[in-house]
């Protein structure tokens, strides 16, 4: 007869690897996220601060590394699918998509919206949100959680938050505005 406590114990064990397994690439993943968020807010204070605070020159000095970094948040949503973390896939993919969109959709496409004011305070709003938030889910892996940045993450999100989505708003405004004129010069044309 088999012994039920030698089989239960493998079982255990092979079950903690791989969540350690696990643990470690999610740290790994937020890690490489927080620094790639840092780069991208440091991205754009140097902008501001070398172009004395010219807003209409971030996106040159921002896009590339801001394009690459939330085109990889497509990991998010495999993270979701894979079962990695539990996370809603409904709000997950509603809000990469989303940043995908602006980035690749209105972005990319449009440089009449790329030197608005809106575009600087999203990718500020966008990249401290980012900053905060993978630092501590990667120090949340790790079992450490500071109360500062706990309190940085509840309450950041107040301003974070609607000047985040307000300034998507703007851009997405715009892009609507210089989509139709567009449009309606290629039709009288």
């Amino acid at each position: 007869m088999p012994n039920k406590t030698r089989a239960g114990s493998s079982r255990t064990k092979k079950q903690s690897g791989v969540k350690d397994v696990i643990d470690a690439y999610l740290f790994l993943y937020n890690a490489a996220s927080f620094v790639a968020w840092g780069c991208v807010f440091y991205l754009a204070l140097i902008s501001l601060l070398n172009s004395e605070g010219d807003f209409t020159v971030v996106h040159n000095d921002v896009r590339e590394v801001l394009a690459y970094v939330q085109t990889g948040a497509i990991l998010e949503v495999i993270h979701v699918v894979l079962g990695l973390v539990k996370t809603p896939l409904t709000t997950t993919v509603i809000q990469v998509t989303s940043r995908l969109y602006l980035v690749w959709g209105i972005l990319a496409p449009f440089p009449e919206v790329r030197g608005h004011w809106a575009l600087t305070t999203m990718t500020i709003a966008w990249s401290v949100t980012e900053i905060i938030r993978y630092l501590y889910y990667g120090l949340n892996i790790a079992k450490k959680q500071p109360a500062w940045l706990l309190w940085c993450r509840y309450t950041f999100f107040f301003v974070l938050y609607p000047l985040g989505a307000g300034s998507e708003a703007i851009l997405e405004f715009l892009h609507d505005v210089y989509s139709y004129d567009i449009s309606e010069k290629e039709i009288l044309e």
